[in-house]
């Protein structure tokens, strides 16, 4: 019979799983402590009111019809989410600001959120991402379908939209200075 020296207990490390909700748990703690949680629900809300309008954008879409106007929209809040994902390395911070981006269309714009929320107002520009070749002429392209207005003028519409809108969202969030800690 053996004895119980002889008996090995294995100890694992913790589960993947565990460790990514720890760092995540984590994450968000220090970001409610330092002020980032606050400044990431601002941000949010600021990037959700953006519309093709907005004079800091320069579009140029005063005489559109309302159904491209709609189009304008949709890729400015891809291009928000889009340039949030690339802009804020913290990804518990990313989830942030784009609950709050979509929270805001929620409670504030239902009709617009419940058009876009079912995620196939998105599907065609993430597809132009994964293209080889111009992200912005891909974009632009997709964009004069969404508009059913397959033409050059349009595409590089679209892609002007979509440069302008990274431009504009890379700059606010730059203002935002979250802490870094």
């Amino acid at each position: 019979m053996a004895e119980d020296r002889d008996i090995k207990i294995y100890v694992g490390r913790q589960s993947r799983e565990q460790s990514d909700f720890q760092r995540i748990s984590e994450d968000i703690d220090r970001n409610r402590r330092n002020g980032n949680s606050e400044k990431a629900k601002a941000l949010g809300i600021r990037l959700a009111k953006i519309r093709p309008d907005c004079k800091k954008l320069d579009l140029h879409c005063e005489k559109m019809q309302a159904s491209e106007l709609y189009c304008i929209r949709v890729l400015l809040t891809f291009t928000a989410e889009y340039t949030v994902r690339r802009k804020i390395e913290q990804e518990a911070l990313a989830d942030a600001v784009s609950s709050s981006m979509y929270d805001y269309l929620k409670t504030e714009e239902r009709g617009y959120y419940d058009n876009i929320s079912d995620g196939s107002a998105f599907t065609f520009y993430l597809l132009a991402l994964k293209k080889d070749g111009d992200t912005a002429r891909n974009i632009g392209e997709q964009f004069a379908q969404r508009c059913g207005i397959n033409n050059e003028e349009y595409s590089d519409m679209g892609a002007n939209f979509f440069i302008k809108a990274q431009e504009l969202f890379s700059k606010i969030i730059d203002e935002t200075e979250f802490i870094n800690e």
